[in-house]
């Protein structure tokens, strides 16, 4: 008995710093037992504290009978960008190589080494990577930020390698570094063997992929250079060549008028089959639409531009 009042007194001294009371009266609701019920200071004081804005509301469903369209994929999702609601899924936790689709989280790890991008620097043969075009002549002259273009833009495996190196970071330190930004942002299924994406080990999900998708817009720099569907380049020498991009829905009716495609990037390889990550937003409206494992080229865009066309009509914000 007497220890329990002993600790009721101490709370009782201590509330008197945070509450203008008199101390006796607290005292004494702490020793009486017959008189009312002592106040609960913590219940009073946290029911005043404002009340944390509601989450997001997601958007609802206005055509209850349409349940998606079929697509060629392997795995797809679409996410409402703002609330984080699936509107639609399909396989979006199998685990499967991602390609190029890894170049998204290279560039996140490269920027956050704080580079210079108007830097001048040069490609080198140890930063040659097969499996693809390479833009930039090696041994000569360009500034980062363009070694950054031909990555993001036209998926240049060397030009990606080369980033992981200006990062100052060792090889092994940068996958390690990858690899943790993926559990940072959530990404449970997803791990990174190389910087490019050529490598079958590269492997991740549709749900994941959602995530680093999100965190790609948010960046400044990459989303001022996503969006781009031509960029182009001149080294030192005067050597000058036009990148077109990847995502050829930059190109489409979905980044036209009252659509625009904020950020996507594209991935292939055998073991991946065709794979394509976008954010696209009409009317004030963002969604986060990827699809792994379609069957060609074409149809990978084929399924995304289905799915978000279907998410925009089905749903309302």
């Amino acid at each position: 008995m007497i220890p329990n009042i002993i600790a009721q007194l101490l709370l009782a001294s201590s509330l008197v710093q945070l509450f203008p009371v008199d101390g006796s009266v607290l005292a004494w609701q702490a020793t009486d037992s017959t008189g009312p019920a002592p106040i609960n200071f913590a219940t009073s004081w946290f029911a005043t504290l404002p009340v944390a804005a509601d989450r997001i509301t997601p958007p609802t469903k206005i055509d209850l009978d349409s349940y998606g369209i079929v697509t060629s994929a392997a795995s797809a999702i679409v996410v409402d960008d703002a609330s984080g609601a699936i509107l639609y899924s399909e396989q979006p936790d199998d685990v499967r190589a991602i390609g190029s689709i890894t170049k998204l989280m290279t560039v996140l790890v490269f920027l956050d080494s704080n580079p210079n991008l108007n830097q001048s620097v040069r490609i080198i043969g140890d930063d040659y990577v097969g499996g693809g075009r390479v833009y930039l002549r090696f041994d000569d002259a360009v500034t980062m930020r363009d070694v950054l273009k031909a990555s993001l833009v036209g998926s240049d495996n060397t030009a990606t390698k080369a980033l992981s190196r200006f990062s100052n970071l060792s090889p092994e330190d940068f996958l390690t570094a990858m690899n943790k930004k993926a559990a940072e942002l959530g990404m449970t299924s997803t791990h990174y063997v190389d910087v490019s994406g050529v490598d079958a080990g590269n492997v991740s999900t549709a749900r994941d992929l959602t995530k680093i998708l999100s965190a790609a817009a948010a960046n400044t720099i990459m989303a001022q250079i996503m969006p781009k569907s031509q960029v182009s380049v001149t080294q030192a020498s005067g050597y000058s060549v036009d990148i077109d991009a990847t995502d050829e829905l930059l190109t489409s009716y979905l980044n036209t008028g009252d659509y625009q495609v904020v950020a996507g990037k594209t991935g292939f390889i055998p073991e991946a089959g065709y794979c394509f990550a976008t954010l696209i937003k009409h009317d004030g409206h963002a969604l986060r639409v990827v699809v792994l494992g379609a069957e060609s080229k074409s149809a990978r865009f084929k399924d995304a531009k289905g799915l978000a066309a279907w998410a925009f009509k089905t749903f309302s914000w």
